[in-house]
């Protein structure tokens, strides 16, 4: 496979493209400025569209109707010959008044920036994407803490899981292998379901974080025949101490570090001159690792009012650490290894 050339960005716009992924994403933005350019530009556009659209979900003004009908006007749109005027079209009409201020035009020139199989890959993956916010909105269309509605089964969890995040994890290596000559040329076994599980790993992460919001939002994202199996219904996770969850929730946290265990072989896959890939791959795992053992450390968890996440001095610190480990496989397996050991003993 030939390496595409350069994206078509100015330098206006690439510096447009980094200040709103610094204002929507804290963590992520340091992870996506470390990749080589020519990852981090498609990457960075696929990542904003996705959050545009997942804005317009969450927006508890806007009829469950009307997002569908969006999300359906927008995945019409990602193909290179249609995006441009139907996105257009899209930016005036009247849901954009519900959302923030996010012209969607913008993303539709980004978009077009690409060149054709940049844009088959994030087509590819937003349309995974969307598939898991139409999944969410048939879910959860008449939720509240009242009345909390939850996924169905394990089966659920799971394609929920692929679809928004497993997909990205299939789209960043897809990406990598489109770009990145040294790994095209040697024998890098990139297999496709480490780069999937490393997306299914950090949404469990999301999940188990905002279990408490969720809730409140009446969401479930935690299975109701599996609860079944704790004698649990979906209200108990709002009102059950700690210690009588403490089940269901292991079982999900185990099931998370599976999945991190096995991206370390992923990591390991990426040769050693290719610096800035390991590194893009490593910070999410670590923080994802250390966000799990934030939860688990707190007495609170997960029925704290307090937001429980990893501190800005931690990510500096482990940012730090991983500039002087990222050359040696000795060293990062010891890294991974170390702050696994750490969650696992907190179990």
């Amino acid at each position: 496979m030939t390496k595409t050339n350069k994206n078509n960005l100015s330098s206006e716009e690439k510096s447009n493209l980094l200040r709103e992924l610094k204002i929507v994403s804290r963590s992520f933005y340091l992870t996506l400025r470390v990749l080589p350019k020519s990852i981090f530009i498609p990457t960075g556009i696929a990542y904003l569209i996705a959050r545009y659209l997942d804005t317009i979900v969450d927006n508890s003004c806007t009829s469950i109707r009307f997002k569908k009908q969006y999300i359906h006007e927008i995945r019409k749109t990602i193909t290179p010959n249609h995006v441009k005027n139907s996105l257009e079209t899209l930016s005036s009409n009247n849901i954009t008044a519900d959302v923030p201020n996010t012209p969607i035009h913008i993303y539709n020139n980004l978009f077009h920036s690409l060149h054709s199989e940049e844009q088959k890959l994030v087509a590819k993956v937003l349309l995974e994407i969307t598939d898991g916010m139409l999944l969410e909105l048939k879910k959860f269309n008449k939720c509240s803490a009242m009345e909390i509605q939850s996924l169905a089964s394990h089966i659920e969890l799971d394609t929920y899981i692929y679809k928004v995040a497993g997909s990205v994890g299939e789209f960043f290596t897809e990406l990598i292998l489109l770009h990145e000559p040294k790994l095209q040329s040697s024998n890098t076994n990139f297999k496709s379901n480490i780069a999937i599980n490393f997306g299914k790993a950090l949404q469990l992460t999301n999940i188990l974080r905002d279990l408490r919001q969720d809730l409140l939002d009446g969401k479930c994202y935690l299975p109701k025949d599996n609860l079944a199996n704790y004698n649990l219904e979906p209200s108990n996770l709002l009102n059950y101490p700690r210690h009588k969850l403490e089940n269901v929730l292991e079982e999900y946290l185990q099931l998370a570090i599976q999945y991190y265990l096995q991206t370390e072989e992923y990591i390991l896959s990426i040769p050693k001159s290719c610096p800035r890939l390991r590194l893009g791959a490593l910070w999410p795992i670590l923080i994802g690792i250390e966000t799990l053992t934030k939860l688990v450390s707190s007495n609170n968890w997960p029925n704290s009012k307090e937001p429980i996440k990893v501190s800005r001095r931690w990510i500096y610190l482990m940012i730090m650490k991983s500039f002087t480990v990222i050359y040696s496989d000795t060293l990062l397996k010891m890294l991974i290894k170390r702050q696994t050991k750490k969650l696992t003993s907190k179990i």
